[in-house]
């Protein structure tokens, strides 16, 4: 009898013995299971992390290949333009991928890694694609949170960029929405998007006039970066003498005279005093103004990241087409 009590003891341990084991490895399992599920989020968060592009190389950044050197050329033109006649900022930045980041994320380290916008002014915005990823973002600096609104950014992407981009004219696209950012933040009516349901309309109705006076100093800063780069000044004499013409056509030979007489001396001038400075400025090795040609990355700018150390607040809308 007490052979078989202790033999049933001897059977019980081993059961004891078995179950503390197991529940020994049922324990580590459970955290070997539980750093299998969160080692996967950790890893991407490294492997898709915010990397920086790089530094701007003007207002116009293409880093996917998208513009021509001629359109990314006249956006930068249109862009220091404006920044040069307002003092606001606003960037363009298209590249290839998010790798894996939100694109609010992305835009909102991008523009606090160039300082997009005037110090303290934070007068800057950024019109950001993801080509591959379908998706663009309008981040707006503080200072310009109040005339560039979320809900105005918002729309902008919506009526304005998306319906280009949907076509694949991404020229286009970026031009429209540039522009009606100008407006926006000038207090000008933002011009629709031309369609078979919503026909174009006048200048007068749509507002547009109110772009105007920015058209016209684009195309004063297209032609001083041209003249500039000239080695000859005569050529500003040249296109004075025909806008001369232009209004001898239109007024009459008296008129037409002395207007082919004093534009053409201005414009010899003119022609004069850029060449003048951008090659004063190249042999330097400074950045010419403006005003003589340079690309609008004169004085002011800080040196770490490009502009002028302006600020945002995750201010602004995103999108996809």
């Amino acid at each position: 009898m007490s052979a078989r009590i202790s033999k049933q003891q001897s059977v019980l341990k081993k059961l004891l013995t078995l179950n503390s084991n197991m529940g020994s490895f049922t324990k580590t399992r459970m955290v070997l299971l539980i750093a299998v599920l969160l080692l996967p989020p950790v890893f991407v968060v490294s492997v898709h992390a915010y990397e920086n592009p790089g530094a701007p190389v003007g207002f116009a950044n293409d880093l996917s290949g998208t513009l021509s050197s001629m359109d990314r050329q006249a956006l930068e033109t249109k862009l220091s333009g404006y920044a040069a006649s307002s003092g606001n900022e606003v960037v363009v930045a298209i590249i290839p991928s998010l790798g894996g980041d939100t694109i609010e994320n992305f835009a909102n380290q991008l523009f606090k890694d160039w300082g997009i916008g005037k110090e303290k002014k934070d007068n800057g915005v950024l019109l950001f694609v993801a080509k591959e990823d379908r998706e663009m973002r309008i981040e707006v600096g503080y200072g310009l949170e109040g005339d560039l609104t979320d809900i105005q950014s918002e729309h902008i992407i919506t009526d304005t960029i998306a319906p280009y981009f949907k076509q694949s004219d991404f020229v286009g696209g970026v031009n429209a929405g540039v522009d009606a950012i100008i407006a926006t933040l000038s207090g000008g009516v933002v011009p629709p998007v031309p369609s078979s349901n919503n026909p174009p309309t006048s200048p007068a109705q749509d507002g547009s006039f109110s772009l105007i006076p920015f058209f016209l100093l684009f195309g004063i800063v297209w032609l001083t970066s041209i003249l500039g780069r000239s080695k000859s000044w005569w050529a500003g004499g040249i296109i004075g003498a025909v806008l001369g013409f232009v209004i001898l056509f239109f007024e009459g030979t008296t008129i037409g005279i002395i207007a082919i007489t004093v534009l053409s001396i201005v414009g010899l001038i003119f022609d004069f005093v850029v060449s003048s400075a951008y090659q004063k400025h190249g042999a330097s090795g400074g950045t010419p103004p403006w005003w003589a040609g340079g690309g609008g990355f004169g004085g002011g700018r800080s040196s770490g990241g490009g502009f002028g150390g302006g600020r945002s607040g995750g201010g602004g809308a995103s999108g996809r087409w």
